[in-house]
């Protein structure tokens, strides 16, 4: 029995602690298996961790939902930059090239990724200014 045949009975059986060490193992070995990472985003949602589910399924259109995507670039992929890098993303899911498992939705989101930005921080003239005013100030003041 393979590792792929256990994590899914692992899931059906209710234990999604070992299926999900299974398929980050799986993931591990074979990045580009689009079936083991909706099985990973799969066994996240059941743990109510919508950010993660949201990883995994992130470029494969109905292996995640438009919350759990925005759940993963809200608390995993923005952080605290403006915008998500094809660099970043390709970091975060553990692959090295993105469009290998990105499907039509996928593409689009890859397309349209430039032009998101985070949107608990704004990015402006007066933002950047202050943020540079905030740095000098401090380097002043720890002299």
């Amino acid at each position: 029995m393979d590792g792929l045949t256990r994590a899914k009975r692992d899931l059906e059986d209710g234990n999604v602690r070992k299926a999900r060490d299974r398929l980050k193992g799986l993931v591990v070995t074979h990045p580009h298996d689009i079936e083991v990472r909706g099985l990973l985003a799969e066994a996240y949602r059941q743990d109510r961790q919508w950010a993660e589910a949201g990883r995994w399924g992130y470029l494969v259109g109905p292996a995640a939902t438009e919350e759990e995507r925005s759940a993963f670039e809200k608390h995993c992929a923005f952080g605290w930059y403006t915008r998500i890098t094809k660099s970043r993303l390709r970091r975060l899911l553990r692959v090295d090239d993105l469009t290998l498992i990105a499907d039509e939705a996928g593409l689009e989101l890859l397309a349209e990724l430039p032009h998101k930005r985070n949107p608990d921080r704004s990015d402006g003239p007066f933002t950047a200014i202050g943020r540079r005013l905030a740095i000098v100030r401090s380097k002043l003041a720890h002299r």
